[in-house]
């Protein structure tokens, strides 16, 4: 009988071991089939999920870019009522000559859930939308890669504003590549236009993709905390 109990004893602990080891493998390769792309609809790579223009940039006391991260938690304004936090240690680049100064910078965020991945800040005035690099390459699924090595949602009609004629956005990007410029649309969030370096008039071509599921709606929810109601609105 105490042979029994002992035996049952060890059955049961190396079941418990194996159940955890397939529990550990599963983790993994679902935290890897994440990273590589497959849990979301865009192709693998700097996958820019979110593209607003910035109110006003609130860098604290010591903040810096070490590495790549930031080295304090960096508040963006987006409008009177919405503010976007990146925390502490995010990779990222800055690149707005002007950050400080109201309204002069557009955000660019890769996003899980509401958490911000990585994020880049660059030049951008107020308006509808904001030049980005040249588009470099056509993806599936609505998807564009540019020059700079983002990868961003395009709408179904792209215009093409060029006083040479081109066949399609492909003949246009062989024909100008790099030298030209990509218009992205803040409220549609895609690329709605490329412009050759002449710029010109204006074609349309319907990229040769699948119909585009819009990645976010028109309102769109950012990563956003309330202000501070006791605080002063900037004039």
């Amino acid at each position: 009988m105490r042979q029994f109990f002992i035996l049952r004893f060890w059955l049961t602990l190396l079941a418990l071991a194996g159940l955890a080891l397939a529990v550990v493998w599963f983790t993994g390769n679902r935290e890897s089939a994440s990273v590589d792309g497959a849990d979301v609809g865009a192709p693998a790579g700097r996958t820019i999920d979110l593209v607003a223009w910035v109110f006003a940039v609130q860098p604290p006391v010591g903040f810096d870019m070490v590495d790549g991260r930031t080295t304090t938690d960096l508040a963006l304004v987006i409008d009177a009522t919405r503010t976007m936090i990146i925390l502490a240690g995010t990779p990222g680049e800055i690149d707005c000559p002007r950050l400080t100064d109201l309204g002069q910078c557009t955000v660019a965020v890769d996003l899980l859930g509401d958490g911000v991945l990585w994020f880049s800040i660059i030049p951008g005035i107020p308006g509808s939308s904001v030049e980005l690099p040249a588009v470099a390459e056509l993806l599936s699924g609505g998807w564009v890669r540019l020059e700079n090595g983002w990868v961003v949602q395009h709408a179904p009609k792209i215009a093409r504003s060029c006083p040479e004629d081109t066949a399609s956005l492909g003949d246009f990007i062989d024909l100008f590549g790099a030298t030209a410029r990509a218009t992205f649309n803040f409220e549609q969030q895609q690329i709605v236009k490329v412009t050759c370096p002449n710029g010109g008039a204006t074609t349309t071509t319907t990229a040769p993709t699948t119909t585009i599921d819009p990645l976010l709606p028109t309102t769109v929810p950012l990563p956003l905390v309330p202000l501070d109601p006791t605080a002063t609105e900037p004039g």
